[in-house]
């Protein structure tokens, strides 16, 4: 039995769901999706795909391992997607994306999380907070039922006439996402603890002379930005009076880069 869910997390949303359900599926293991990181999971017969929906899609680093993962005919492919507004197609594209490599997506799903965009919106109370996360645990139950059994389900969205727009708007935001980091800043607060490098997913932050520089490799992920315990970096001129968010289950030492594939026990 192989059985693997592959996530990616910035501030923990992700990452808390996918240790939830973990929890219900015999012999799963959840690894952290990476650049450098084994691509065969052609022995698997359950897999999964946990990510945040990013201007209205996959992150790109989830875009880049779809393109890369290898998985057998046979294997039953899942989706779980965290997002805090619009969910739109983000799950139709992960079903593209599949079957463009000649897999199919047997179920899509998605659960409405905390959202994590402070620069576009303030994090929402905890009031709002408390009632996404009591709904958690049914709502894994009912997943864990489906992937179990590998059932059919269908493909989570919510696009109406807004949701249509942001599907067609994320094309164009998505090509400039490595870029979006050109609007970060660090105030003096910061005291050059190297948390944000650390954080990073992809090798973005170096910390020359003390201070958070960004290479333009950003997945907007916002993990240097919500896991900074100064709350010294700024995404222009809108956050610095804004609270920031990482799940409350989610510790630092859940999302610090540890090992190449990173499985978790």
């Amino acid at each position: 039995m192989n059985r693997k869910l592959f996530y990616f997390s910035g501030t923990g949303n992700t990452l808390y769901l996918a240790k939830e359900l973990k929890k219900k599926i015999e012999g799963m293991e959840l690894v952290k999706i990476r650049h450098d990181m084994d691509f065969n999971c052609k022995d698997c017969d359950i897999a999964g795909i946990a990510y945040p929906v990013y201007c209205f899609t996959l992150p790109k680093i989830v875009v880049d391992f779809i393109n890369k993962i290898q998985f057998s005919s046979s294997t039953y492919i899942f989706g779980l997607a965290s997002y805090g507004g619009l969910l739109t197609s983000s799950g139709r594209n992960l079903k593209k994306m599949l079957n463009a490599r000649g897999y199919t997506l047997n179920a899509g799903f998605a659960i409405k999380m905390p959202g994590n965009a402070t620069h576009v919106y303030e994090v929402p109370s905890l009031e709002k907070r408390e009632a996404m996360y009591s709904k958690v645990p049914d709502r894994i139950a009912q997943i864990a039922s489906i992937v179990n059994s590998k059932g059919s389900y269908g493909i989570d969205t919510n696009l109406g006439i807004l949701g249509r727009l942001a599907s067609v708007a994320s094309k164009g935001m998505m090509s400039k996402i490595n870029e979006s980091d050109k609007v970060f800043l660090v105030d003096s607060n910061c005291d050059s603890c190297g948390i944000c490098s650390k954080v990073c997913p992809v090798g973005n932050i170096k910390i020359i002379d003390g201070r958070p520089q960004w290479q333009h490799r950003c997945e907007s992920c916002l993990a240097c930005f919500h896991w900074c315990p100064k709350a010294s970096i700024q995404i222009g001129k809108k956050t610095a009076s804004r609270n920031r968010y990482h799940h409350p289950k989610i510790t630092l030492e859940d999302i610090v880069p540890q090992t190449k594939t990173e499985l978790v026990k």
